[in-house]
């Protein structure tokens, strides 16, 4: 203490209550003193938090995925593929035209079925043949000449479970993750399910100029919760969905096109579901009827599934979210959503309705969701 301070203080004291106020100041000071160090304290614990908190988003951004790592090897691999010779892989092929009215149709001239306005594009070292655009924004076309961008993202962020043998891919469109889940080795070959016949005619294309016949083999068909045939409303953009009612389509877009069951379609192709590692559904809607439709599957507990979930969507199919939960819960134990910003990366299907609770709004109308059962 400075000799000014000292001398104030003992002048104070002299005063009448000098003492008592001398006393209520020292206590003052203390308080002060305490305060400033917690103060401090509070300020090096914010400051250690953010360290900590920088260190776990410099992790987090190193141990993320890059899609860039994939674009730069699958020219490569698509090289090293042609050059190989894959068992199999003919025979494979053969087995499957067998079975498919479609591919062996599409087989026999694969341009023919081609829309005249098809587009040529070359993405990653490979030919895609896309409808023509239309400005739709969502549309495969505008994404692909537009955005010149395959979905390896995706690919990537499904690893975890989107490995093995077999993939089946519901909703294939022209191939984009068809062709390089095959090309990646991801699986042995993808069976790519397209009800649209002008994506179906650029699928098949793409799959023969790109050659990789035998590791994918498409089939042109609809997949729900009925065996006969769907209204599809079909826009050249490469969008699509199916409809309840065939009045709801004007006559320029719609198409009578077949469908089937997953239970039947994997039936009537001889798949063997203790090869099929994961199910990919992209149904613009229809998901709850693909899983209606696929009890048989669905007991097999080792397969891993993709769907997406749009509330608005899931309406117009004539379903609802809640549908989608009990189906859900009923034959997985575990989902992880990958458009989910925060919570628990892995969460048990009981806290589905909880977890997709933000699904629906302008913000977030869909997402898609990996699920699986655990042993």
């Amino acid at each position: 203490m400075s000799w000014v301070a000292r001398f104030v203080r003992d002048l104070v004291a002299r005063l009448p209550g000098g003492r008592q106020l001398n006393a209520e100041l020292e206590q003052s000071r203390r308080q002060c003193d305490l305060a400033r160090q917690r103060l401090d304290k509070s300020e090096r614990q914010r400051q250690v938090l953010r360290r900590r908190l920088e260190t776990r988003r410099q992790r987090t951004l190193a141990a993320q995925p890059d899609e860039a790592v994939l674009e730069q090897v699958l020219p490569l691999r698509h090289k090293a593929m042609l050059a190989a010779n894959h068992d199999g892989r003919a025979a494979r092929e053969s087995e499957f035209a067998g079975r498919s009215a479609s591919y062996r149709q599409a087989l026999a001239d694969p341009q023919a079925g081609l829309p005249t306005s098809a587009e040529r594009v070359v993405i990653a070292g490979l030919t895609w043949w896309l409808p023509a655009q239309t400005g739709e924004p969502e549309g495969i076309a505008q994404r692909l000449a537009g955005k010149r961008r395959l979905p390896l993202r995706e690919i990537l962020e499904t690893r975890e479970l989107a490995v093995g043998r077999v993939m089946i891919d519901i909703g294939a469109n022209v191939g984009t993750t068809s062709i390089p889940r095959a090309l990646l080795g991801d699986f042995t070959c993808v069976y790519a399910i397209e009800p649209d016949p002008a994506n179906y005619a650029c699928l098949v294309w793409n799959i023969v100029s790109n050659g990789v016949r035998g590791l994918v083999l498409p089939d042109r068909t609809a997949i729900g919760d009925t065996n006969g045939e769907m209204t599809l409303r079909s826009m050249k953009s490469g969008t699509h969905h199916l409809v309840t009612r065939a009045t709801d389509v004007s006559e320029r877009e719609r198409v009578t096109v077949p469908c089937l069951t997953l239970d039947a379609w994997v039936e009537r192709m001889g798949i063997d579901l203790a090869d099929v590692a994961f199910v990919k559904s992209d149904t613009q809607g229809w998901d709850a009827r693909v899983l209606a439709g696929a009890s048989r599957v669905l007991t097999q507990k080792h397969i891993a599934w993709q769907i997406e979930v749009s509330p608005k969507m899931l309406e117009r199919s004539g379903r609802s979210m809640d549908e989608v939960y009990g189906l859900v819960e009923r034959h997985f134990t575990h989902f992880i959503d990958l458009r989910a910003e925060s919570g628990a990366h892995v969460r048990p299907t009981s806290e589905l309705q909880e977890g997709l609770a933000y699904v629906g709004t302008a913000d977030r109308p869909y997402t898609n969701v990996l699920l699986y059962c655990s042993a």
